[in-house]
């Protein structure tokens, strides 16, 4: 066993995928495991879309609440047992909803192999989340045993997770940073959620507010200082906000399943647009003692295909896939050249502020992934749950083997097959 004093600090970031997501719920209980043996520091959690609510699941697990003594609290297993949980609520439980689903992901299917389905393809039978035919047929799903949090992501949050909706979170005493990615629809904003602004160690971040208006005397009257934030380089096309239950459910806003989530005066969509998961906040601080030592990637889409996709199913399956990559990919280039820099610099003043930061990929085995394609991202059947958490689980086990004995590879390298 490894001194306390020498842990390494970790952090874990889980893209986003849908229903693939589950992948990381298996992997994050080996990892929760590990942790209750004392084999590292968790320090961070990170996610996007279904891996936020992965990160926020472990996160809420791991938070000390107020007015419980910590001592009375095993935190990894609640942890545990909250994962488990929300995925066991977030499936299909019953006859309506294994119906509901079945339908659903049979259209997505049917457009991947360009079968029609009642002349409608899933978008089209998704209908829009602004008109009255989708909130008549949301209005109906109740009536006939399908249960409001099935289908109504803000609901679910706010009954997985009742201490954060109600402010019951001992903020002072929460040890584990937290990163929600999303997208700010109106202005264009990629925005993190960011446990450490709740805590105060991090100033929110509004990002560029235009002024539309200069006949509403507010804007008038505020005018200064809205200049003097215009100016700030920090607040321009990003965002960094306290977490919220809101910031989750707009991280897994698709805008063709849901409209926008609205927090304060911003529109939000899922964060698979920006940030895919966000990471590098992690390293932005100057203090070194709150960066990790390590990132560990939780990668939900395959970096790599063998060939061009040229059917409707592979376009529309690595079309997906790219969109999630290449956001994070640019967020971990940047990190490996800070870690050049650092090299380069070490003994000047920059390799004296900065710390290299080791990142590392965990995958799904090859043959698993390759059988996986983007209708399955909505199939919300127990049993599909299932096979992707145990496969988390088997593949997190041999890796973290491996990282024990030093086998485990780094990125890039580890990224593909």
């Amino acid at each position: 066993m490894v001194a306390n004093s020498k842990l390494k600090k970790i952090a874990v970031a889980c893209q986003g995928g849908g229903m693939h997501a589950a992948f990381a719920a298996g992997v994050f209980i080996e990892i929760l495991e590990a942790y209750r043996e004392k084999k590292f520091k968790l320090v961070g959690l990170s996610g996007t879309s279904a891996g936020a609510l992965c990160a926020l699941m472990v996160w809420y697990g791991l938070a000390p609440e107020k007015n419980v003594p910590r001592a009375l609290k095993d935190r990894i297993g609640d942890a545990i047992a909250k994962l488990n949980q929300f995925w066991g609520d977030f499936v299909a439980c019953n006859n309506a909803e294994n119906l509901l689903n079945a339908f659903t992901f049979g259209t997505f299917q049917a457009e991947e192999f360009e079968v029609p389905v009642l002349g409608l393809s899933p978008r089209a039978f998704g209908l829009n989340p602004y008109a009255e035919a989708f909130n008549a047929f949301a209005a109906f799903l109740p009536g006939i045993g399908v249960r409001k949090q099935y289908f109504d992501l803000d609901e679910l949050l706010a009954l997985a997770c009742p201490a954060l909706k109600d402010d019951n979170i001992d903020w002072h005493n929460v040890d584990t940073r937290l990163l929600i990615g999303a997208s700010e629809v109106v202005n264009g904003f990629e925005t993190v959620f960011d446990t450490d602004v709740n805590k105060g160690l991090q100033p929110e971040n509004k990002g560029k507010q235009p002024i539309k208006d200069l006949k509403d005397k507010s804007v008038i009257k505020d005018l200064k200082s809205k200049i003097e934030a215009l100016k700030d380089k920090g607040r321009y096309w990003r965002q960094q906000l306290p977490l919220s239950l809101e910031g989750v459910a707009a991280s897994g806003t698709l805008p063709f399943l849901r409209d926008a989530e609205q927090i304060g005066r911003g529109y939000y969509w899922d964060g698979l647009y920006s940030q895919n998961p966000p990471v590098r906040e992690f390293i932005a601080g100057p203090e070194q003692e709150f960066i990790p030592d390590e990132l560990w990637i939780v990668r939900i889409n395959p970096q790599q295909w063998p060939d061009v996709p040229k059917s409707n199913k592979d376009i529309q399956d690595r079309q997906n896939e790219l969109m999630g990559n290449l956001s994070l990919n640019k967020e971990l280039d940047f990190i490996m050249m800070v870690n050049a820099w650092h090299e380069e610099y070490k003994n000047e003043n920059f390799g004296t502020k900065h710390k290299p930061v080791t990142v590392r990929s965990i995958v799904m085995d090859k043959n698993f992934a390759d059988s996986l394609s983007y209708s399955s991202k909505f199939d919300r059947s127990h049993a599909f749950m299932d096979e992707m958490r145990q496969h988390g689980q088997k593949v997190t086990h041999a890796w973290l083997h491996k990282w024990e004995t030093n086998a485990a590879g780094e990125y890039p390298e580890d990224a593909g097959y």
